[in-house]
């Protein structure tokens, strides 16, 4: 892994690790710098690991995340990020069979390797490209399905659209890390994400290369501040 992790504790704020997971050409690097930079990239090296780090004040609580876009080997070792996490995203496309297939074998293993360490780390199976539904081949009912197989948690997501599709998911594994960590100290509301909100955003694909009428460029929002730091990886960013 070229990138490290580097701590920002503010006071008693929180440190929080989240692992992507998933086959090559899912989009992990997409949903990661979506999530870091709130734009979106079309060209980048999939064959480089790296951690990245966010700070936000979510609900009123600033706190540290670090995002680390995994690249898995065939001689890699999965113990540099199952020891390293408090949270896993295991992401597919929508329109890749094969990816989901691969997607049951992370939850097999990240799974397998939680109940042998007694650890309640939160897992959230991700469904990525809805902007491509006229090509999906898995259906969200059979994405929902395994993952209350693997009592995991479940969204269906787009890094091409609007910052907030890819924020639901990230809040939503933060939320129930703070959950399970019992950081009592940490004030956060319920989240709820409608069914309305995906339909929606079926509803209307766009392409990735829709030009003047993106909207993920709309600056920070009342509920987060938030700043980044990128490690060591090349990336081509459009806004």
């Amino acid at each position: 892994m070229s990138g490290k992790r580097v701590s920002h504790r503010n006071g008693n704020s929180p440190d929080y690790n989240i692992v992507l997971l998933g086959e090559l050409g899912v989009g992990k690097s997409a949903l990661t710098v979506k999530y870091i930079t709130r734009r979106f990239i079309m060209e980048y090296d999939p064959n480089i690991e790296d951690t990245y780090t966010k700070h936000e004040d979510i609900d009123g609580t600033e706190m540290c995340i670090h995002v680390m876009d995994t690249y898995d080997k065939e001689d890699s070792d999965p113990l540099r990020y199952l020891r390293w996490a408090d949270g896993f995203m295991v992401v597919y496309g929508i329109t890749s069979r094969q990816s989901f297939d691969k997607a049951r074998e992370y939850l097999e293993s990240v799974t397998q390797y939680l109940k042998a360490n007694s650890k309640d780390s939160p897992v959230a199976l991700v469904g990525n490209k809805i902007d491509l539904e006229r090509y999906r081949q898995i259906s969200k009912v059979e994405g929902n399905t395994l993952a209350q197989e693997f009592e995991s948690l479940f969204f269906e997501t787009t890094a091409a659209e609007e910052f907030e599709y890819v924020e639901d998911v990230f809040h939503g594994i933060i939320h129930e890390i703070q959950r399970e960590k019992g950081d009592r100290h940490v004030n956060f509301q319920p989240l709820f994400i409608s069914e309305e909100k995906f339909h929606a955003a079926q509803r209307r694909p766009k392409s990735p290369r829709a030009g003047p009428d993106k909207k993920e460029d709309k600056g920070p929002t009342k509920k987060n501040s938030s700043s980044f730091k990128l490690f060591n990886k090349s990336f081509k960013i459009f806004n």
